[in-house]
């Protein structure tokens, strides 16, 4: 399948629905007010990425949008993503259960660069809308990723991991 916005842009909204679904279960689960707070504040804007992806989608002229990709075509499409990008449901539950709020940021931290890095290979090659959408998309991955340095450095000190 070739990675063109369309497809991109169905790919990174289903990263923001498993997104806000990990910093949902961190600010849940992680008992550390700070990161609790933090992580709310990341699964919101998982939401509002969600929202900015789907009306990029719509906003791309009628010849450059495909038909949305069926639950095969998404997961074929997104396997490679999930294995290099998103944690395993399995490493985020014992992290999020053993209460160990600095690993959990590492593995956020480590979840933000890779989608960076991810966007950055799909968007090789590419010009014009295409580079375009994916390079927002990226700028939005990026702003995740200050934010949990930030909170990381300040937490350095205080937290395990």
């Amino acid at each position: 399948m070739k990675l063109t916005a369309d497809v991109i842009l169905q790919i990174a909204m289903e990263l923001e629905r498993r997104g806000r679904t990990f910093y949902e279960s961190l600010a849940l689960g992680c008992g550390n007010g700070r990161i609790a707070a933090l992580a709310a504040t990341l699964a919101k804007a998982e939401i509002d990425h969600l929202e900015t992806f789907t009306r990029m989608r719509e906003g791309l002229p009628e010849g450059l949008r495909g038909p949305n990709l069926t639950e095969e075509e998404l997961m074929a499409a997104a396997e490679r993503v999930r294995r290099e990008v998103l944690p395993r449901a399995s490493v985020v539950s014992e992290t999020v259960i053993a209460s160990n709020p600095g690993k959990a940021l590492d593995m956020a931290i480590a979840m933000e660069a890779d989608a960076v890095a991810f966007y950055a290979e799909a968007a090789a090659g590419l010009d014009g809308l295409d580079a375009d959408v994916i390079t927002a998309i990226m700028a939005e991955e990026r702003a995740h990723l200050v934010m949990l340095q930030e909170v990381r450095n300040l937490c350095a000190a205080v937290l395990p991991g």
